[in-house]
């Protein structure tokens, strides 16, 4: 599976969960876009891959199509993928019921881990292997505020099949030259 696929299973997958786990509504966006300017005022998690890890070693197959007189040659492989997932939600002192950036990514970490959410994904033929732990560090905004950047990281197993196809030889001719 490509990595563009990936994400959108991740963030349509947990845009229809989150009103279960009490965050509907929630903006889920890919981190690090060239379009993008400035912050979300919203409460906003960001999405962004870390790294793949090749796992194993490539499964070959060979199948032959009589119809078209050609063989079709796969290499499948095995592949970690981890994802990291941070949130922002500008916190207001006078409203201490509203969540905080640390309690949407527990709740998106809890629908990452949930039967709806691991079932999406493997009729998807993607696992998830983990969810890691939240970190929670504080920063200076641009209004000279301290606002958090929690974040978590989270692996999904998947594999990418690679195919391409091969001719063949109709005819074979031997010939014996002496010198």
């Amino acid at each position: 599976m490509l990595d563009n696929e990936l994400i959108k299973l991740i963030r349509d997958t947990i845009i229809e969960i989150e009103a279960t786990a009490g965050i509907n509504g929630t903006p889920i966006k890919q981190a690090f876009q060239p379009t993008q300017q400035g912050v979300n005022t919203e409460p906003t998690a960001y999405i962004y891959k870390i790294g793949d890890r090749r796992y194993g070693w490539p499964q070959r197959k060979d199948v032959w199509d009589d119809t078209k007189n050609v063989m079709t040659h796969t290499e499948m492989q095995q592949y970690e993928t981890t994802f990291q997932i941070s949130a922002l939600a500008t916190q207001d002192p006078k409203n201490p019921s509203q969540y905080t950036a640390s309690d949407t990514l527990n709740r998106i970490a809890y629908i990452l881990q949930s039967d709806e959410c691991i079932n999406a994904f493997q009729a998807r033929g993607v696992g998830i292997e983990r969810v890691m732990d939240i970190r929670n560090p504080y920063f200076t905004d641009d209004r000279q505020r301290f606002e958090a950047n929690p974040s978590f990281d989270f692996i999904l197993t998947h594999k990418q099949a690679i195919s391409n196809q091969i001719g063949f030889v109709k005819d074979k001719e031997f010939k014996v030259i002496t010198v």
